[in-house]
């Protein structure tokens, strides 16, 4: 069984080109985002927007010139691309629909049994009867159907409405028409979905042939990864440690996967054998530009991983008490060609004002040179244009350098 050997250099260096990081960029325009989307498997979402969301910061930094409407017009008109349960809700090719039939189960019974702890299993009688209200009246709003409130406590679902409709979402019954901020309007999902996609069958004969799909495409999202519990891996099936290295194993020894071996580090790595070839490409040099990341961004799926390799310990603080924060509220990394050289926490943006940078921490204060400098504000400048902000403010250049 073939087995490649790099170093953390190389390795590091293979992210950032497989990830589409690198300048001059790989993904350009409506094609780049599906074709981007379509090598990593799914975008995670996010609905907090402080200078974008999740999906708009990952694909700003790999597209050039992208604007938030862009994909939402392959979305939501075009239905190149969908809302679904991956790596979390996420967003994926609308073709692999098909493909996720065992997740959309598996999710089934998991809501099931929640909703059964929260008491409100009463959302699931009223599948039917949404159905038809919907097919009656349209695409709606849960706020638009009453059917009391669900008896959840503090958090999950305030209306038996919302609880069902995001049931039947997750289990393929509706989809998502289109977004008012972040509330969805859902609609029937024969509605949405061309046939020739609805009426696909279960494309797999067996669970372990789905395993493989599954598993192979996960390794796909990050580009080489290990098997070692962590943020890639969350998810359903592949969470599942002993089922994992089984499957792993398999698809090496069919040569549906390579193992990688990583230079300093003990554990074994995984990369599918048709991205194998751009190991062999590292030699080429690409551009040193400066890109800000996106704090769900593929890359920082696994924050050990981003430790071990890149050499920078990252963690979202949004959901960590003020008290008890590193850094900040909504913090960005920085990178720099292959190296992360900082972190930043922007003022909440909206409209044309000018972006406002809270705090900048460098990695290394002593290697800053004049032209990384540079390189920041440049890429404050695209940054700026993809929100449609007049331009950083006077004070963020001082806190900057």
């Amino acid at each position: 069984m073939e087995k490649i050997s790099i170093t953390k250099d190389q390795l590091r260096k293979f992210l950032v080109i497989y990830q589409g990081l690198h300048y001059p960029k790989t993904f350009n325009g409506y094609s780049g985002i599906k074709e981007f989307v379509k090598r990593v498997g799914c975008l995670q979402y996010d609905p907090l927007n402080v200078v974008g969301r999740n999906i708009d910061l990952i694909l700003q930094s790999r597209i050039e010139n992208y604007e938030p409407n862009m994909l939402k017009k392959l979305m939501y008109e075009d239905r190149e691309l969908i809302d679904g349960w991956d790596k979390m809700m996420s967003i994926y090719c609308t073709e692999d629909w098909a493909y996720f039939e065992r997740v959309r189960n598996r999710k089934k019974s998991e809501l099931k049994e929640l909703l059964k702890r929260r008491n409100s299993s009463e959302a699931i009688t009223n599948v039917d009867f949404i159905k038809g209200y919907i097919a009656e009246n349209g695409a709606c709003l849960p706020s638009k159907i009453d059917l009391g409130g669900a008896k959840c406590g503090s958090w999950g679902h305030g209306k038996l409405s919302s609880a069902a409709m995001d049931y039947m979402f997750n289990i393929g019954i509706l989809g998502v028409k289109e977004k008012k901020n972040v509330q969805r309007v859902y609609d029937l999902i024969e509605n949405l979905l061309p046939k020739e996609i609805l009426q696909m069958k279960d494309p797999f004969d067996s669970d372990r042939s789905f395993y493989k799909w599954y598993f192979k495409r996960r390794i796909g999202s990050i580009g080489v990864y290990w098997d070692r519990n962590g943020g890639g891996w969350l998810g359903h099936f592949v969470s599942e440690k002993q089922l994992r290295s089984e499957i792993l194993q398999e698809l090496c020894d069919e040569g549906e996967l390579l193992k990688v071996e990583v230079e300093g580090v003990k554990e074994n790595f995984y990369i599918r054998a048709e991205d194998s070839h751009m190991l062999a490409e590292l030699e080429q040099n690409f551009d040193k530009k400066v890109t800000f990341l996106a704090p769900l961004d593929n890359l920082l799926w696994d924050r050990k991983l981003v430790k071990d390799i890149f050499d920078f310990e990252y963690s979202w603080e949004v959901y960590v008490p003020v008290s008890k924060r590193k850094y900040g509220y909504y913090v960005l990394p920085v990178l720099y060609g292959d190296k992360i050289i900082a972190r930043f926490e922007p003022e909440v943006h909206r409209g044309d004002a000018p972006l406002v940078i809270k705090n900048w921490w460098w990695e290394d204060k002593e290697a800053v040179t004049d032209e990384v400098i540079s390189e920041v504000i440049d890429c404050f400048t695209r940054f700026c244009r993809f929100l449609k902000s007049s331009g950083l403010s006077d004070e963020s250049y001082k806190v900057i350098s």
